[in-house]
């Protein structure tokens, strides 16, 4: 299974409104400087289009950002949310958004989409969303048009959420979230075997840096700058880039710690992001345990990232510490329960603590969510071959398994991915082979002398190699070709 590193980002509520100088007349509206919302130093609070923002309107959207916050933090910052509270908190944005004169209020559309977002109520978020550019002066919202790109992308449909963040930063120059998120498309399109173009690498770093430029404190930058560093790396744990790579992750905990109380909480949240990068640096240079405590920081801090679980998990099952691991991949299938990989490693963890029913009920939700993918085919005939007593139906089965496992990766496209488990079921193949024939041969005998209720003893050459020890070499390789990160 492969380690992940986070892609796209998807944009935190803008729970914040700026203020400007002065104490003169709103430029929207019918909102007058005696009715605006005003800083406790007395300036007027203004939306992203630069228009006053009146008092009631600010009173509901602070009213919707006390609420979403608290959803947000609940259960140790898993949050709790349910269509219930998500219907309730975008409603008090609506309200929010409506308050203002001819509903222009960009920022409140935009939370509604989120609190929609929260539930993954994608037409509600797309509507909002919609709403909050339409809100906005000239139809131009940076956050709004970057999230729909978040959402493209998202949904696999690369090109148009590249061309939607592209058009956000021609709409706007100084949106830095845009610019990060066309470096991230761009640097995962670089990826060595997903059709590299060095042309996509200069431009990712160069949407990292006009980022940076704009905002020197942009995590999100500086942990997809360490993301480039890290890929330049290749296989190479001497690379230098991988020293650049833990500098720039260094970098950006030192800017989160040394300015929190200056950068947004949504911004500060990527630190787990930035975390899960560093853990893949350690990763490539060897250094194990302190990959472990990165990761395990990362899913600490941010209980609702994906990857820093996967990665957590994926080092315990190499250290056979099948709780940790256990506990990890649970939490991934709670928050993608359609993740094949999360599904074949809690399976592998299950398997690991004898519990071979749920790991072979995790295998087969795998095989249900993608048929053609190999691995569960071959964790299912590791445990039909060493767990389920030995029986001749159980290493039928198996054969069976591992077959269909070779034809799978012959018709994957790129059977070195999974190269050694290949071998592997060859020679299980021959082995359960050879072992059944042992069984029935033994199973006639006892016939012919009358002892036809008899089990045959599980001795000798071939039994032993039809149920390899759980701590060999399958046990490590068992999660196979983990998806892309």
């Amino acid at each position: 299974m492969n380690f992940k590193s986070s892609k796209v980002l998807s944009l935190g509520a803008g729970l914040l409104l700026v203020a400007c100088g002065g104490g003169g007349g709103a430029s929207g509206g019918t909102v007058t400087a005696a009715n605006a919302a005003r800083t406790s130093g007395g300036q007027i609070i203004t939306n992203a289009s630069g228009q006053a923002v009146s008092a009631t309107a600010n009173q509901q959207f602070e009213r919707g950002t006390t609420a979403f916050r608290t959803h947000d933090e609940a259960n140790n910052g898993r949050g709790d949310w349910n269509e219930g509270a998500c219907n309730e908190v975008a409603g008090i944005f609506e309200t929010a958004a409506n308050a203002q004169p001819n509903g222009a209020f960009p920022e409140a559309w935009f939370n509604r989409a989120m609190a929609f977002e929260r539930c993954g109520m994608r037409d509600r978020v797309r509507e909002a969303l919609e709403r909050s550019i339409r809100a906005a002066r000239g139809n131009k919202y940076c956050r709004a048009q970057t999230q729909l790109g978040v959402i493209q992308a998202r949904a696999g449909q690369t090109e148009p959420a590249l061309n939607t963040f592209q058009q956000a930063i021609r709409d706007d120059a100084n949106c830095v979230e845009a610019y990060t998120n066309a470096a991230a498309i761009l640097r995962e399109r670089n990826r060595p075997g997903v059709g590299s173009d060095p042309g996509d690498r200069q431009q990712a770093v160069n949407y990292i840096r006009q980022a940076l430029a704009r905002d020197d404190r942009h995590i999100p930058a500086l942990n997809q700058l360490a993301l480039v560093y890290l890929q330049d790396a290749g296989d190479d744990p001497r690379s230098q880039r991988l020293f650049l790579a833990g500098i720039v992750c260094s970098q950006a905990i030192q800017v989160a710690t040394s300015h929190a109380s200056e950068i947004p909480a949504e911004i500060r949240s990527y630190v787990a992001d930035v975390y899960n990068t560093w853990g893949l640096v350690n990763i490539k240079i060897g250094q194990i345990i302190r990959a472990l405590e990165n990761f395990r920081r990362a899913s600490t801090l941010n209980p609702n990232l994906f990857e820093a679980f996967m990665n957590y998990g994926t080092i315990n099952l190499n250290f056979r510490g099948y709780e940790e691991a256990r506990g990890a991949f649970a939490r991934a299938v709670e928050l993608r329960a359609n993740d094949y990989d999360a599904h074949i490693g809690l399976g592998v963890a299950l398997r690991g603590l004898g519990q071979v029913q749920p790991a072979q009920a995790e295998y087969e939700r795998a095989r249900t969510l993608d048929g053609n993918r190999p691995d569960a085919f071959y964790n299912l005939a590791l445990l039909n071959m060493s767990y389920m007593g030995n029986q001749e139906d159980d290493l039928a089965r198996a054969i069976t398994l591992f077959e269909q496992f070779k034809q799978k990766v012959t018709a994957s496209g790129n059977p070195g991915r999974y190269v050694n488990e290949d071998t592997r079921a060859t020679r299980h193949i021959a082995n359960l082979r050879q072992t059944l024939t042992a069984l029935r041969a033994a199973a006639a005998m006892n016939a012919a002398n009358g002892n036809a209720g008899a089990t045959p003893a599980a001795g000798g050459a071939d039994a032993g190699a039809a149920a390899p020890a759980s701590g060999g070499a399958d046990a490590g390789a068992a999660a196979t070709g983990g998806g892309g990160g």
